[in-house]
């Protein structure tokens, strides 16, 4: 994996990549956390449903799950609807997994699967050694954020909980695993309802399917990802399913063109790493098409090596700048130049679903979540408002990425459309000017010309 500043130069069709430029401050306010307001734990309620939207590691479909969860019975039922097609459902007591066909609300067949990993979700999703980094707003709801280092050292998972009722809100995993699931299993959740409950239902399932005998041979956890590979091959559609669960949510998009970056513009975010031994950290965007050029700047803790980092995108050619604590700035000629106004139309990008009017997941008005190809099976999420403003970017990983300072989501906050500054921001350091491509680096920017601007280019 290429990186952190290198995986800009695919991922800048939806550009939010490391910083850029001479001085290293800040031209805005820029979002900050705030202290945790607790360092306990939140525990979720013993009874509860929950509703999450969950985008896969690859270019597969969204997956609405349904959740209803019993502590003190310790079992869960999942229920997963692809938003475009097929359904699966699963109840889990114990270490035992069941698959589920109902007609209605009445359970008809229970099939067991045998010990697939699968656990029930405990009341508490952390591990001893989660470390809450902070307070701040994901679009406008304000959650607190929480990493908790896995193995490998020095991956990571994270999660945002809610400052109102301390449920959890969203989740972002490195690489599929048994340890939340089903979330575990995709890349990226978002809560869309919660309900707390006095009766769950799950003891009758339980009792029925404590007499259902194994109907599949083999690996039950291979079986399990079978099953839930085929939801996307299902023939049959779950848009009833989707409807009841999640009426604003809807598999196609609007005929709406994507809106044009405007010639000038500055955006403020908040971008989360994959390594447990970074805390979020905030980044800067400003472009001006009239020069044409874009600065993204990231700014690292009091604990980093590195203050600040920059893309600089010049026209036809773009630079990673590196300033250090310690020791002079690097600049490397390794990323494509500036962005075209209407890269969202011109980029490989496809949209994936939409949520209508004004949600958690839609703060700013009805939303298109799209799904970008990277390295394959690399991919990228992409929350953007029909207005153009942007909510969320999260880029997905694999096994072994861990500790090459990747990050795994960029939370946007100011969006400030026609935004003058100098033109002196976009200034490029001495040390650019020494600086030159390799084959292989021109090679590979080629292929960004599609949304950026390039060597091809002449104003």
């Amino acid at each position: 994996m290429l990186p952190r500043v290198l995986v800009t130069i695919t991922i800048a069709v939806l550009l939010l990549s490391p910083a850029a430029a001479q001085e290293p401050r800040a031209l805005f306010d820029l979002p900050q956390l705030a202290p945790c307001g607790s360092t306990s734990h939140p525990r979720l309620p013993e009874k509860w449903r929950g509703t999450y939207l969950m985008a896969p590691f690859t270019k597969a479909q969204l997956v609405l799950a349904e959740i209803v969860a019993d502590a003190a019975l310790s079992a869960m039922r999942v229920r997963l609807h692809g938003v475009r097609r097929g359904s699966l459902d699963l109840f889990v007591a114990g270490n035992r997994t069941y698959v589920l066909k109902s007609e209605g609300s009445t359970i008809k067949e229970c099939r067991a699967l045998g010990d697939t990993g699968w656990r029930p979700l405990a009341r508490d999703w952390l591990a001893p050694q989660s470390q809450c980094t902070g307070s701040a707003p994901i679009g406008e709801t304000l959650v607190e954020w929480w990493k908790t280092p896995i193995a490998p050292e020095p991956a990571s998972y994270w999660l945002w909980f809610k400052t109102s009722d301390q449920t959890p809100f969203r989740l972002v995993f490195p690489f599929a695993s048994d340890q939340l699931p089903p979330f575990s299993g995709y890349a990226l959740s978002y809560q869309v309802r919660f309900d707390t409950l006095d009766e769950t239902g799950l003891a009758e399932i339980d009792a029925a399917c404590r007499q259902a005998k194994p109907t599949m041979t083999g690996n039950p956890v291979r079986a399990l990802n079978t099953l839930i590979d085929k939801i996307s091959q299902a023939r049959q559609l779950a848009q009833t399913e989707i409807n009841r669960v999640m009426p604003e949510l809807q598999a196609d998009c609007p005929a709406v063109p994507f809106a044009e970056w405007p010639e000038r513009l500055a955006i403020t975010g908040v971008m989360t790493p994959f390594d447990s031994d970074e805390n979020p950290y905030p980044a800067e965007v400003l472009y001006d098409w009239t020069v044409p050029a874009q600065r993204t700047r990231t700014f690292g803790g009091p604990e980093a090596d590195i203050t600040v980092q920059d893309s600089l995108l010049l026209d036809p050619h773009g630079y990673t700048v590196t300033h250090y604590r310690d020791r002079p700035l690097v600049c490397r000629p390794v990323l494509p130049g500036t962005i075209r106004p209407g890269w969202a139309a011109r980029a490989p990008c496809e949209c994936a679903a939409t949520i209508n009017g004004t949600t958690a997941l839609s703060p700013y008005g009805t939303a298109r979540i799209l799904v970008c190809p990277l390295a394959s099976p690399r991919v990228a999420w992409a929350w953007y408002a029909l207005s153009g403003r942007p909510t969320a970017f999260m880029v997905t990983s694999l096994r072994g990425d861990e500790g090459k300072r990747l990050f795994a989501v960029l939370d946007y906050r100011a969006w400030l459309p026609g935004h003058s500054f100098s033109r002196s921001v976009f200034g490029k350091p001495p040390q650019c000017a020494i600086a030159s491509h390799s084959r292989a680096t021109q090679s590979r920017l080629t292929r960004c010309s599609t949304c950026h601007l390039g060597p091809a280019y002449s104003r």
